[in-house]
C-alpha cells in the first residue's frame, strides 16, 4: 500500500490523526494548521457529511468527568467540559491569572488533591484540541496561514558552552519563523540565556528540492557540524512569556521569527532554507487540493 493521499485523508473522518510527509515522522500536516483544509472540512459539513459527531460526542463525554474547583475553603463541582470552556472563552482568558491565583481544581475527588488552576496541570493537549478543532470547524476560530510541523530533535548549547547543554525540538515551520519546544526541566536555564546555538545538519534540509523528495528527509542533527544561532532575548520576550504561563509545566513553546534567527553557515537565510521547505509542501497539496472536487464525485459515480 502506497502512502495516504491527500484526499482520503481529508475524507477519514478522523481529526487527531496528520498527514504524513516524511516516513521516518519528522515532517508531518494537520488540517487545523491551514486555512484552506478547514474549508475543505467545513464544506464537508456543509454537505451533511457528519464528521463533527465524534467531536461533539468526545467533549460530551467530558460533562461525565467531575471536578472541583476550591477557592477561600469553598468547594464548588463542575465538570471538565465547562472548565475547558472557561479556558476557551476569550473574556475570561485574558483575566485568567489575575482572577484565577487563588483558585484550586481536583480533577479526583471533592477532598483533593487539589493544583493551582493557573498551573495548567489540569490540561490534556489532546482533549483541547477537539476544543480547537470545533472552533476552527463552526467559524469561531481565526484560521490560520499554511503551517508545516515537525518532531526534530535538536541539542543547544547555552551561552556558547559544550558544558552547558539542553534538548529541543523544531515543532513547526511556516513562512514567518520557527516554533521550538522544551522540556519544563530546562525553562529556567532558558530564562536565564543569553544565546543558543543549536546544533544543525543544514544539508538535510538543502537537498530537498520537490515533495517527492521530502519522503526520505531526515534532520541527522546529531550528525551536524552546523549551528543556529538565536540571542535569548528572543525566547524570553513578552510574547512568548505570555505564552509560557499557560503552560502545564511539561512543555513550552517559543516562536522564533527568521529574523532573529542566524546560521554559521552562510549560504541560505533561514527563510530561504525553512520557508523553501514550507513552500515546496503548501505548493504540492494545494495541487492535490485542486483535484479533490474532482476525484470525489468520480468516485461516488464509479460506485
Amino acid at each position: 500500500m502506497g502512502p495516504m493521499k491527500l484526499v482520503d485523508y481529508i475524507h477519514s473522518n478522523t481529526f487527531k490523526d496528520n498527514f504524513e510527509i516524511s516516513s521516518n515522522g519528522e515532517l508531518f500536516f494537520h488540517w487545523a494548521n491551514w486555512r484552506e483544509t478547514c474549508k475543505l472540512q467545513k464544506d464537508l459539513l456543509g454537505k451533511g457529511i457528519d464528521q463533527i459527531d465524534f467531536i461533539d460526542n468526545t467533549l460530551e463525554a467530558l460533562k461525565t468527568k467531575t471536578i472541583w474547583f476550591q477557592r477561600n475553603l469553598k468547594s464548588v463541582k463542575s465538570n471538565l467540559y465547562e472548565l475547558y470552556e472557561a479556558y476557551l472563552d476569550p473574556r475570561l482568558k485574558v483575566t485568567w491569572h489575575d482572577f484565577q491565583k487563588n483558585t484550586l481544581v481536583s480533577l479526583h475527588h471533592e477532598a483533593g488533591p487539589f493544583i493551582s488552576l493557573t498551573s495548567m496541570r489540569w490540561m490534556d493537549k489532546s482533549t483541547y484540541s477537539f476544543f480547537v478543532y470545533r472552533k476552527l470547524l463552526t467559524g469561531y476560530f481565526p484560521l490560520r496561514e499554511f503551517r508545516l510541523s515537525a518532531n526534530i530533535e535538536l541539542m543547544a548549547e547555552v551561552n556558547n558552552s559544550p558544558l552547558s547543554q539542553m534538548k529541543m525540538k523544531l515543532t513547526q515551520f511556516s513562512k514567518q519563523g520557527v516554533i521550538l519546544s522544551i522540556d519544563g526541566h530546562s525553562f529556567n536555564k532558558l530564562k536565564s540565556c543569553e544565546s543558543i546555538a543549536i546544533k544543525m545538519n543544514i544539508n538535510a534540509f538543502q537537498k530537498h528540492e520537490d515533495f517527492k523528495s521530502l519522503k526520505s528527509f531526515k534532520a541527522n542533527a546529531t550528525d551536524g557540524k552546523d549551528y543556529m544561532y538565536i540571542k535569548g532575548s528572543s525566547f524570553t520576550n513578552i510574547s512568548n512569556m505570555n505564552n509560557a504561563s499557560y503552560s502545564n509545566g511539561c512543555e513550552y513553546f517559543f516562536f522564533i521569527p527568521y529574523s532573529e534567527i542566524t546560521f554559521s553557515c552562510k549560504e541560505q537565510t533561514p527563510y530561504e532554507l525553512f520557508g523553501g521547505l514550507v513552500d515546496i509542501v503548501e505548493k504540492e497539496l494545494s495541487h492535490e487540493i485542486s483535484k479533490i472536487s474532482i476525484e470525489r464525485p468520480l468516485e461516488q459515480e464509479a460506485a
